[in-house]
C-alpha cells in the first residue's frame, strides 16, 4: 500500500484522537480501582480490552462518518480519501462493520455491562452519522459517544457507575462545545452565541469532572493544578488558536486528555499504582494527540 493510501487511512481513523479515547476509557477503570472503593484487585487486562474496544469504536465511527458523508465531502472537503478516488465507499461501510462487531465483541468479553455500553454508543454513532449535518442537535449525541467511555472503563468495578456518569456528563458537555464550533468549521467562522454556549460548556464540565472529589470530602491542593492547565488550554484554543477553525477544533481535541486530568489528578494525593498512572496518561495522551496531528489532521 502506497504511502499516500497509508496516510488516507490514519486521516479517516482521525489516529490524532486516539490517545484521547484511551484516556477516557482509563478515567472510568481508574475511578473503579481507586481508594475510594477500597479495591485491592489487578483490573489492568480487563482495562486494556475495554481500551482496545473503545478504540475499534471510534475508529468505526470515523468510518462510518466518511461513508456518510462521501458526496458531501466531494465539495466541502476533496482531500478526503473517499473524494479523491483512493478507496471505494463499500470498503469504508464494509471497515465500519468489522470495527464495530470487534468493539462489542471486546466489550462484552469483560462483562454483559460493557457489552450493553458498546452498543448504546455504536447506536449513538448510528444516530449522529445519519442526521448530523442535517439537524444541530445530533451534537448531542456525538457528545454521548464520548460521554459514554467512562462509563465503559467504570464496568470493570461496577459500583462505580453513577460516579462514572458524572465523568462522562462531564465528557459530553465539553464535545457538545466542541462539536457546535465543529459545525462551523466549513462557514470558516464562529458566531458568538455559539461561542459563549460553548465556553459555558467548558466550564461546567471541569465543574463535573471536580464533583466526585467534592462529593467524597478528597480536598487537596492537587485540585488546582489540573484545572489551571485545562482553563489555560481553553483560552489558548479560543484565542491564539481561534482561526482558522480547523486549527481551533484541532486544538480542543487535544485536550480532551486535560479534561479527564482534572479528575484523575487529585487521585494522587493516595498514591499508588493506579493513582500514579492518572496523573501520567492523561499529560501523555495530549502530548501524544498534538504529535500525531502532525502526522494526519484530527477533523
Amino acid at each position: 500500500m502506497c504511502a499516500g493510501k497509508i496516510h488516507a487511512l490514519m486521516a479517516t481513523a482521525r489516529v490524532a484522537n486516539v490517545p484521547s479515547v484511551v484516556s477516557n476509557v482509563w478515567v472510568g477503570g481508574a475511578l473503579g480501582m481507586s481508594f475510594w472503593w477500597g479495591l485491592d484487585q489487578n483490573r489492568f487486562p480487563e482495562i486494556m480490552m475495554l481500551m482496545a474496544s473503545a478504540v475499534c469504536l471510534y475508529v468505526y465511527g470515523n468510518f462510518l462518518n466518511d461513508w456518510k458523508d462521501a458526496e458531501w465531502d466531494v465539495k466541502h472537503r476533496p482531500e478526503r480519501a473517499l473524494p479523491s478516488g483512493m478507496f471505494q465507499k463499500g470498503t469504508y461501510l464494509g471497515v465500519a462493520c468489522v470495527l464495530a462487531v470487534m468493539g462489542f465483541i471486546s466489550a462484552w468479553v469483560v462483562n454483559g455491562t460493557a457489552g450493553a455500553v458498546a452498543l448504546a454508543i455504536i447506536l449513538c454513532v448510528v444516530i449522529y452519522t445519519v442526521w448530523h449535518k442535517e439537524r444541530a442537535w445530533t451534537v448531542l449525541f456525538m457528545g454521548l459517544c464520548r460521554g459514554l467511555l467512562p462509563v465503559l472503563g467504570a464496568c470493570v468495578v461496577k459500583p462505580s457507575l453513577d460516579l462514572a456518569g458524572v465523568c462522562g456528563a462531564a465528557l459530553c458537555c465539553y464535545i457538545t462545545g466542541l462539536s457546535l464550533s465543529a459545525r462551523a468549521e466549513a462557514r470558516g467562522e464562529i458566531g458568538m452565541g455559539t461561542r459563549w454556549v460553548s465556553r459555558g460548556l467548558w466550564v461546567l464540565a471541569a465543574g463535573l469532572m471536580l464533583w466526585p472529589h467534592w462529593r467524597h470530602a478528597e480536598m487537596t491542593w492537587l485540585l488546582g493544578v489540573a484545572p489551571l492547565v485545562y482553563g489555560c488550554w481553553i483560552v489558548l484554543c479560543s484565542t491564539f488558536f481561534r482561526v482558522p477553525v480547523a486549527r481551533h477544533v484541532s486544538g480542543l481535541l487535544a485536550g480532551i486528555p486535560l479534561l479527564d486530568w482534572v479528575f484523575l489528578l487529585p487521585l494522587l494525593a493516595m498514591p499508588g499504582p493506579v493513582e500514579i498512572a492518572s496523573a501520567v496518561i492523561p499529560p501523555l495522551a495530549f502530548v501524544s494527540a498534538l504529535l500525531l496531528q502532525r502526522l494526519a489532521p484530527a477533523t
